[in-house]
């Protein structure tokens, strides 16, 4: 393992108690994510799958629920501790063959051809050199086999984070600095190109535009603290926590309809009504992007 792959490792190990505490015990409350990666990879009963930074589960979880007991999933990741709660999400979901490894996806720690699909999901912007992870995946999958990989879009684009990395600079008197590393690959084509280098196939690139509805807005920001902002938290007193929230739900209110919060697939206008958003969100004549998905086949052969 290269120095900054063991920089990524301390990094997780670091962050992962916040996301164990926070994980749900099954199946994600919104599967949206997960299933946009299964349909995109067309796995089916029957395939071997490999997932790679599986964190606490996802989407493991519903890929091995997608495979209904005729083959296997391996979840992987650096930090081990979070594959122990994947683990006991599976169990409690009812998939039996699932197993996990603490691997690093610079270095599968598998043979050559041995999968028929690679899955990723939000873990490929954090590898030190991007290309060299997409071949290890590539390495690993069979002649014709799939590797499916879902990244964050343009910073900008997603309030789900910008709302409260912004607040959080204001409380603290801080500048904001610049846009954080989950969203390096956010740029339209950045993975395509990435994946080509590597020396897959046949790339498809798919834009996922989503409105995702929070249903308890305290716990969602609560969650979203502790994962990511736990650091400049503990600086607060208990006053301070209570008005950054105060203020994070402030500016969280612009995405508010019938008294929940939908958060869009883009920046949202202040000025645009939000009616007008939820009769325009799913066509083509809003150029918003929450996410990039990228499904790509690879035959040894060039049979495709």
């Amino acid at each position: 393992m290269n120095g900054l792959s063991q920089t990524n490792q301390h990094h997780w190990n670091g962050r992962s108690s916040a996301w164990i505490e926070t994980a749900v015990e099954g199946l994600p409350n919104d599967n949206t994510f997960d299933q946009c990666l299964v349909n995109n990879a067309q796995i089916k009963p029957g395939d071997d799958i490999l997932d790679i930074a599986a964190g606490t589960g996802d989407p493991a979880i519903s890929v091995g629920v997608a495979l209904k007991g005729q083959s296997s999933i391996i979840a992987c990741d650096l930090t081990s501790a979070m594959l122990d709660v994947a683990v006991s999400r599976a169990q409690y979901v009812g998939i039996e063959k699932f197993s996990c490894a603490s691997t690093d996806m610079m270095s599968l720690s598998y043979r050559d051809e041995s999968f028929d699909c690679v899955t990723c999901r939000f873990g490929l912007m954090f590898a030190p050199n991007k290309v060299e992870a997409a071949k290890e995946a590539l390495r690993v999958l069979k002649p014709g086999g799939r590797a499916a990989y879902m990244v964050w879009g343009a910073y900008s684009d997603n309030p789900a984070f910008f709302i409260i990395r912004q607040t959080i600079a204001d409380i603290l008197n801080q500048t904001e600095g610049p846009p954080p590393q989950r969203h390096c690959l956010g740029d339209k084509g950045q993975l395509v190109n990435i994946l080509k280098k590597a020396g897959y196939k046949d790339t498809k690139e798919v834009e996922i535009r989503y409105r995702r509805p929070v249903e308890n807005l305290d716990q969602y920001i609560g969650r979203a603290l502790s994962r990511g902002y736990s650091d400049s938290v503990e600086r607060l007193n208990k006053s301070e926590v209570e008005n950054l929230v105060k203020n994070i739900k402030n500016r969280f209110k612009v995405y508010k309809e019938n008294n929940k919060i939908f958060l869009v697939n883009g920046r949202q206008n202040q000025e645009i009504h939000p009616l007008w958003l939820r009769e325009r969100a799913n066509t083509e004549a809003v150029s918003y992007t929450h996410l990039r998905a990228h499904e790509t086949r690879h035959d040894r052969v060039c049979r495709l």
